[in-house]
């Protein structure tokens, strides 16, 4: 068959799964012979190899989106699970099992991502896999749509907290702790509230990359603030201030003491905002004005308390 010919040639993809939302490498093709598409991933200390059986794929999809200046090709792979868990590096012991899991496949290539889009297409075909095979199991769960989102007001300790409005009437909230805010913490939080309230499995990608960005943005803000802080800080009048100096050479010395202090933050911030993102490398540069500007502003402050401390002693 020259559709299974044509995948079986192996094709380096990138990948993400409904149950492990992490982005991952991977090699991409067609075994003929088990009709079996396969995605071998190579770890630090072992290879794996994912295995999704023709006969199981309900759907096949093929989409551009827009990730910054670039434009991804992908292929979303739709198969009916035949086991109680998927073992994607996910820990799912207190998580109920999923029916249907979900593969978006990102090529590098359009063409490569079009010819698996079409061979596979041709290929349920000939097998025959029906409307009706993919919802064998669809009576004993009803999936529903998320139709809206509303933020509120997180308590402390807590980063996100939503509300989701669903297609079936239900609301339901979704709270992301600062100590699960990581990616293998968030992703089993996404997947497990997915589950829990009976999401179309197909959304759990989307909300994961919803979250991450309130997470990311939470946490922007909140070190922003903490930078600010700190650069204010070093205020001369401050410092001298809480030094209670009162004598002009002692001034030249706190001024020194508040130039060590923003040459520390200017060379943390990086560190400590991050440069993922636009916005962050937007507020690197923003944070870094502000330690220049606070320069000027201590340079300022010292002639005026060394100019009045001279016309004192005159």
């Amino acid at each position: 068959m020259a559709h299974a010919e044509l995948l079986s040639r192996e094709v380096k993809i990138k990948y993400r799964t409904s149950t492990n939302l992490i982005l991952q490498k991977g090699t991409l093709f067609y075994n003929e012979d088990m009709q079996t598409v396969e995605v071998e991933t190579s770890g630090s200390d072992e290879s794996t190899t994912k295995v999704i059986k023709l006969s199981c794929l309900s759907t096949v999809k093929a989409m551009d989106y827009i990730e910054g200046t670039r434009v991804n090709c992908v292929l979303i792979l739709r198969q009916k699970l035949d086991t109680a868990a998927e073992e994607d590096g996910l820990d799912t012991s207190d998580v109920p099992p999923l029916e249907e899991e979900e593969m978006i496949i990102q090529f590098t290539r359009v063409e490569d991502r079009d010819n698996w889009d079409t061979g596979l297409r041709y290929m349920m075909s000939a097998l025959e896999v029906t409307v009706a095979k993919d919802q064998v199991d669809g009576p004993t769960k009803s999936f529903s749509r998320i139709k809206k989102v509303r933020l509120e007001e997180p308590r402390a300790g807590v980063l996100v907290h939503a509300r989701f409005e669903l297609a079936s009437g239900e609301e339901a909230v979704l709270e992301i702790p600062e100590h699960k805010a990581d990616a293998k913490n968030l992703n089993h939080e996404i997947v497990k509230w997915v589950q829990d309230h009976c999401v179309q499995p197909s959304e759990t990608t989307s909300l994961y990359r919803l979250v991450k960005s309130l997470v990311h943005r939470t946490t922007l803000e909140s070190k922003t603030a903490d930078v600010i802080q700190r650069i204010n800080d070093c205020s001369f009048d401050k410092m001298l201030k809480a030094q209670g100096v009162s004598v002009e050479d002692q001034g030249m010395a706190v001024l020194e003491l508040t130039k060590a202090h923003l040459r520390e933050i200017e060379n943390d911030i990086p560190t400590f905002i991050g440069q993922q993102g636009t916005a962050a490398s937007m507020i690197v540069q923003i944070l870094r004005r502000n330690v220049e500007k606070m320069k000027v502003i201590n340079d300022l402050a010292y002639k005026i308390h060394a100019s009045s401390h001279r016309k004192a002693a005159g």
